[in-house]
């Protein structure tokens, strides 16, 4: 097997015969953490067989080999070009090549892995003009070029970067400047300022509807001379003074107002015109449409004897976000995962409008009792798992179908072969109390969630169905860092089943956000156990 390397601007990195993971969280192998194009669990490398393959782990951006699109896994070959979302590049290297490219570099004056030769910033001014860049990626492309506004002012040529330009209008008719920056890390390392910056308001979350200043906590800021304020990389406002601060008004960015997330960053520069990257951004949701109200007495179609159960549309992403962080705090082992993944939030979204359903809360009262004492008094699981998995899985319908049978759509000869049915006596899993169903897929679940996974919940909603030796081996298949949900979940089986518990979960728990007026929270009904 070849020695190999992966080059990037901030360093490299071997290849073995590990998995190197790579994506914007900063517990990746190679990291981007401020390249908002790339997702945070992105993209693995792997040896398998003699050879390198890179897998794309369902990014939202997608990732790129010489210019293809990669669909699931690509073998790596030499001199290959890697592009994570478009714009974080990392070179491929194999053998000989590797001293040989080192060589050339060194004698023809370049750099490898960080050193001189840092390409110049245009400084920027107060009042939303300014130095317009990109808010590079602590991995992102290697480039070198800058462009000075002014009369006069001449644009030196981009060296081989795939960063996208970006293009912003400069304040007081001044001439569009277009410039492509080089990694942002890479740049910062020629500052010896240690300023710190971390934008107080607005919070994480929030939906920006009308103007709100941006409010700023620096540490060691003496030596910076201005803020520059991105939205997803894009400069929208830059402050001189501290403290640095900016209007953000949703009107001036219609675009924005799609439903999704956007990233707001806050770049310090030095006197020096470089760069001190910060760490930590905002993602925040736009809207600027004027809400029209629905009729609160809308009329019934010809033929539709179905009463509407809401004038509304349903959630924004963001909301299906703070509903499934909500959502994932009833469990113990919720508060080691993130829903932040766009891909994930759609997915749930979707899925959604075949729980929002008037009439849930009322089938699953008639089973409350049966659920609490199977699930929390004889197999000490958590309160809300038994309900959720019986929503998702049927809606509290317990009618069978095909083979499966109850509320949680379970087998017999899958329950009696493996002995889950030892609680049930002479009742059946099809019986009107559901009391065997319960017992059955209680006991199941202890087996799964306490002998599989350690406690945790979360994939274990995820590996209904499978027998325990069989979720074993599915565990083995995903990654130790399991925090992001929807890129360790890669099979469609698995990932449906976790769809189908979060958009159950949050539906039930927010029938109001879903126009379901007559329904309750599912919670009522077991939250006297938790």
């Amino acid at each position: 097997m070849p020695d190999g390397k992966l080059k990037f601007d901030n360093g490299e990195i071997t290849l073995g015969s590990g998995i190197i993971t790579c994506g914007r969280s900063t517990d990746n192998s190679i990291s981007f953490p401020n390249d908002s194009n790339v997702s945070r669990y992105h993209a693995e490398i792997e040896e398998r067989g003699g050879e390198y393959r890179l897998i794309d782990l369902g990014s939202s951006n997608g990732t790129t080999v010489n210019g293809q699109k990669v669909e699931g896994e690509i073998v790596l070959r030499d001199g290959d070009t890697i592009l994570f979302g478009g714009s974080s590049k990392v070179d491929v290297r194999f053998g000989d090549e590797v001293a040989e490219n080192e060589e050339e570099l060194a004698d023809a004056g370049g750099f490898s892995g960080g050193g001189s030769g840092m390409p110049n910033i245009p400084t920027g001014s107060s009042g939303g003009g300014g130095s317009i860049f990109s808010g590079g990626s602590t991995g992102g492309s290697s480039s070198a070029g800058a462009a000075t506004s002014g009369a006069g002012g001449s644009a030196a040529a981009p060296a081989g970067s795939n960063t996208t330009l970006l293009v912003a209008g400069a304040v007081g008719g001044l001439a569009l400047v277009c410039v492509v920056a080089a990694g942002a890390f890479y740049i910062s390392q020629g500052s010896s300022c240690a300023a710190r910056a971390k934008i107080s308001k607005p919070e994480a979350g929030e939906t920006i509807t009308q103007p709100v200043d941006i409010e700023v906590e620096t540490q060691d800021a003496e030596c910076v001379d201005h803020a520059v304020f991105t939205l997803d990389g894009t400069q929208v406002a830059s402050a001189k003074d501290q403290p640095f601060t900016a209007t953000l008004d949703p009107k001036e960015f219609p675009e924005l107002a799609d439903g999704f997330e956007h990233n707001l960053q806050i770049v310090l520069v030095d006197a020096k015109g470089q760069i001190i990257p910060q760490p930590e951004s905002v993602l925040l949701a736009f809207e600027t449409a004027k809400v029209k109200k629905p009729d609160p007495t809308p009329e019934i179609a010809a033929g539709n004897t179905q009463k509407p159960t809401s004038g509304r549309k349903g959630p924004t992403i963001v909301e299906v976000q703070e509903m499934s962080t909500r959502f994932l705090k009833q469990f113990p082992s919720g508060a080691n995962y993130n829903v932040s993944n766009k891909d994930f939030l759609q997915a749930i979204q979707k899925a959604s409008g075949d729980y929002a359903q008037e009439g849930y809360f009322q089938r699953a009262s008639a089973y409350r009792d049966s659920i609490n004492v199977a699930y929390v008094q004889e197999q000490n699981l958590d309160a809300g798992l038994g309900f959720m998995l019986a929503m998702s899985r049927s809606k509290f319908n317990p009618a069978k179908q095909g083979a499966d049978e109850g509320l949680w759509r379970m087998s017999s000869d899958f329950v009696i072969a493996n002995g889950y049915n030892g609680l049930c006596g002479t009742e059946s899993l099809s019986d009107q109390s559901q009391n065997c169903a319960a017992k059955a897929s209680a006991l199941y679940m202890k087996s799964i969630v306490f002998g599989v996974f350690d406690g945790d919940v979360i994939y274990s909603a995820a590996a209904f169905g499978k027998s325990p030796a069989d979720a074993g081996v599915w565990k083995s298949t995903l990654p130790q860092n399991r925090s992001d949900i929807w890129n360790s979940i890669r099979t469609p089986q698995e990932r449906d089943q976790i769809i189908k518990f979060f958009a159950a979960g949050i539906v039930t728990e927010n029938p109001q956000k879903f126009g379901l007026t007559k329904d309750r929270p599912l919670s009522e009904l077991y939250r006297v156990t938790m």
